[in-house]
């Protein structure tokens, strides 16, 4: 199909199922996406500026809202793993930084809610972290089972780099570990990091910029791109191409914040 032929010809085979769904007025910055394990047909997402939290069907129609407090400076990612405790959580990444000035950025982490049940505050654990080598963009959240979670940055000044949180999620704050680079430098534009996300098994990871979609196999804590496994973007015509979810049997949700050649927020499904 379009939007995977040019880059894509072997590796993911990807088709185009539905493109620019029209999201909700209520989400026109959608951030960051993840589909539920839980409620079948449901998806979470984010706007990167305010902090409620939306559930959508596969239509991209609204089925519920939540406020979170504490209040989330800059919103940029959303993930979805089994708790430590048992169920399904969601994993909340506060770690955007559009001019690299915050010392201190956040994840949190809350039980994944009850979209039949009365919307209520969302009050999630904070878990604050700092960069070994100053501050940067991060806009891609990566969490594999066992609560291993891995962030990408946006490589706006510096190489796109993922980071690794130590040991497990604690509320002090935590210096993150340097343990790959993607790009020998900084990129353009189009090419910088927007999104991340993690297959339910956890054996299958994307990565996607404003233009393309990466997939990568996981081994240990370092990415290894798939052989064939980049995918163009570029024909969808998303406003401002930010989310990605990996679901069952090859389901990948798109999410896009409105822009120049969009009016709205919009969701794009492949397969």
């Amino acid at each position: 199909m379009a939007s995977c032929g040019p880059i894509a010809t072997s590796g993911p085979g990807c088709r185009d199922v539905r493109v620019g769904i029209r999201l909700p007025r209520e989400i026109d910055e959608s951030s960051g996406v993840a589909i539920s394990q839980s409620h079948n047909g449901l998806l979470w997402t984010h706007n990167d500026q305010g902090s409620t939290l939306f559930a959508i069907d596969e239509q991209g129609r609204l089925v519920g809202s939540w406020p979170v407090r504490p209040k989330l400076r800059d919103w940029e990612d959303v993930g979805l793993q089994m708790c430590p405790a048992g169920g399904w959580c969601l994993y909340l990444s506060d770690m955007g930084d559009n001019y690299e000035e915050h010392t201190s950025v956040r994840l949190m982490r809350i039980p994944e809610p009850d979209p039949s049940a009365a919307p209520d505050t969302l009050r999630p654990e904070v878990f604050p972290v700092r960069l070994p080598d100053g501050p940067r963009d991060i806009e891609a959240l990566l969490v594999l089972p066992g609560e291993r979670v891995l962030v990408v940055t946006k490589g706006r000044n510096d190489p796109v780099t993922v980071y690794r949180y130590p040991g497990t999620l604690r509320p002090d704050t935590v210096v993150l570990e340097e343990v790959q680079r993607l790009s020998d430098g900084p990129r353009i534009l189009p090419r910088q990091v927007t999104g991340g996300a993690v297959s339910p098994q956890g054996r299958l990871v994307a990565i996607r910029t404003y233009e393309a979609l990466q997939f990568f196999d996981i081994q240990s804590d370092t990415l290894v791109p798939v052989d064939g496994g980049l995918v163009n973007l570029r024909t969808l015509h998303e406003g401002q191409g930010e989310g990605v979810a990996i679901g069952e049997d090859g389901q990948v949700i798109l999410t896009s914040e409105r822009g120049p050649i969009a009016g709205s927020g919009s969701m794009s499904e492949l397969r």
